[in-house]
């Protein structure tokens, strides 16, 4: 073997080496810190005071990984829905407040299913109020033209009827 090829092999070898120890390194997901320990567990809701009938959103830290996490109302135990936590055992959603809940103070509570540990936030629910539907259209100036336009065509009429019955 002449020194060129053996330059050569050894570059090969080195090469293949090269490609077979990137491989791994190429399809390897990134590393996601955790934070260590962990932030204490937090209930952040989207409004405090919420009309009867509308949503809520929620978003619990501090729950078990993939955890079940009940959402229930309280003066009166309403169930609201049941969730799962995710990965880092955050639980995020949205209830609907019934309609017939009392207006006044009430208790939302998330509970982890498994782990039993609990959340709390204060709500404020003020009497439900019933939306009208919008249709997209309004034709309230047109219905009033057309109203001013009769009641002058109407007096019109009258003030020629009566200039007829003078003639």
């Amino acid at each position: 073997m002449t020194a060129s090829s053996k330059c050569r092999a050894a570059f090969a070898t080195a090469a293949a080496s090269a490609v077979l120890a990137a491989v791994p390194v190429i399809g390897a997901q990134p590393a996601h810190a955790q934070p260590y320990p962990p932030g204490p567990p937090e209930l952040t809701l989207t409004a405090t005071t919420v009309d009867a009938g509308d949503d809520l959103g929620f978003t619990g830290t501090g729950f078990d990984p993939n955890e079940g996490v009940a959402a229930v109302l309280f003066s009166k135990p309403v169930k609201l829905g049941r969730f799962t936590a995710d990965a880092n055992g955050t639980v995020e959603g949205t209830v609907t407040i019934p309609k017939w809940t009392d207006p006044g103070k009430h208790i939302f509570r998330l509970k982890g299913l498994e782990s039993k540990k609990s959340l709390k936030a204060k709500i404020f629910v003020r009497p439900h109020k019933p939306h009208l539907a919008d249709t997209g259209e309004d034709r309230s100036l047109v219905m009033l033209g057309g109203t001013a336009a009769l009641l002058a065509l109407g007096a019109g009429t009258m003030v020629a009827v009566r200039r007829r019955q003078h003639n």
